[in-house]
């Protein structure tokens, strides 16, 4: 996996729809974009509370709407109706970093800051290669 993880976007996701992913209940990561470069793995800060770079997520073909989801899945439904985001992530596998990192410790040891919609790896390429040097544990896979 390490040889492939520059391969990736930086995203923001509140803690509820991550604790959904995390817990297998949420199969997809919705946006109303496509990054110009192709990639296949998110970076997952998780914001306040915890504010922490926790998960690295891995993700499939993007489906762009009105294709259709499978219906299992929290927000699968509402994308299919066009209540949600133009664009779905299929989450494939989820792994969580043994040692999460801090903000602090993203902003002053990486000069990160918490992306508004996203940020390529090799913008970070140091946080990057820490990233894919962790030691992580895998939650899901799909």
């Amino acid at each position: 996996m390490s040889d492939e993880l520059t391969n990736g976007i930086y995203v923001s996701i509140n803690p509820e729809p991550t604790s959904k992913i995390v817990q297998g209940t949420k199969n997809h990561e919705f946006r109303n974009y496509i990054p110009k470069k192709s990639f296949k793995f998110l970076y997952v800060y998780v914001t306040a509370p915890q504010s922490k770079l926790k998960y690295v997520i891995e993700v499939g073909d993007i489906v762009k709407y009105p294709e259709k989801l499978d219906s299992d899945g929290d927000g699968n439904h509402d994308f299919n109706i066009g209540k949600k985001s133009k664009y779905a992530y299929p989450i494939i596998k989820v792994y969580e970093l043994v040692c999460p990192i801090s903000l602090e410790e993203l902003k002053n040891k990486f000069g990160f800051v918490p992306p508004q919609a996203f940020s390529y790896a090799e913008t970070f390429a140091e946080l990057t290669e820490h990233v894919s040097k962790a030691e992580k544990t895998i939650i899901i896979s799909q």
